[in-house]
């Protein structure tokens, strides 16, 4: 659906779209652009159809702005194996840079990559992942480097990811290290604000958003002003 600002793509398409999903009795994620437009009549056409559902659905939204409700986007329970920390890495770094997705395969492109999927994944690992948030990562990346990568080698499958990064730091070729190591660093190091850490370190709600039994409307919402920054947030929720 394509038109100017206030061509009546949401009013006439969207919205009547939205309304009429939640009459039939289904489960949606929501991506409000300019929260609260299509969260505020999505929740009210949920609250008049409760009877068109099998199950009374739940209403959660993710505003970073105004806090309402929390979610783990690492939630260890959906995180079965390294590729999907991979993939986490892969989704926040790209979102975050939006120049390296024209660069993927890149070394300075995947280093930082692997650096966070191996933070991600040992925090992941480590006690059952009771540590395993983007605050943690984002905390656990500061540490010193012979801190960091003594605790990280303790984890096997981490190992091959931090190999290129031990050997740097051990062969003391800082400047390549630094390389590999700060533009993630410094990418990741933009999220770290109060509102995000709150949302992304709570569990109100899981993302098994169509669960017949516990079926859900998520709404995400942005804004506009700082899309740079939320917008890779709310790409690791989709």
């Amino acid at each position: 659906v394509s038109g100017t600002p206030g061509a009546g793509k949401s009013w006439f398409v969207i919205l009547p779209l939205i309304k009429q999903m939640i009459e039939k009795g289904y489960s949606m994620f929501i991506y409000d652009f300019k929260f609260d437009a299509l969260s505020k009549p999505a929740y009210n056409w949920m609250m008049q159809n409760k009877d068109a559902y099998k199950n009374q659905p739940s209403f959660y939204a993710i505003d970073i702005d105004r806090l309402l409700h929390r979610c783990n986007p690492l939630d260890p329970n959906t995180m079965h194996d390294i590729t999907d920390a991979a993939e986490s890495a892969r989704t926040i770094l790209l979102g975050l840079n939006r120049e390296w997705i024209r660069k993927q395969g890149d070394f300075f492109v995947e280093s930082p990559i692997n650096f966070v999927t191996a933070v991600i994944w040992y925090l992941r690992k480590y006690g059952n992942g009771c540590f395993c948030t983007l605050p943690h990562v984002i905390e656990m990346m500061q540490t010193p480097y012979d801190e960091l990568f003594s605790v990280l080698k303790t984890q096997p499958e981490v190992l091959v990811l931090m190999n290129p990064f031990i050997s740097a730091y051990e062969n003391d070729a800082m400047e390549q290290l630094e390389g590999q190591v700060a533009s993630a660093k410094i990418s990741m190091a933009r999220l770290a604000s109060p509102q995000l850490y709150w949302v992304l370190s709570g569990n109100d709600f899981t993302l098994d958003i169509n669960d017949p039994e516990h079926p859900k409307i998520v709404c995400a919402g942005n804004n506009p002003e700082k899309l740079n920054i939320y917008g890779a947030v709310l790409s690791l929720y989709i």
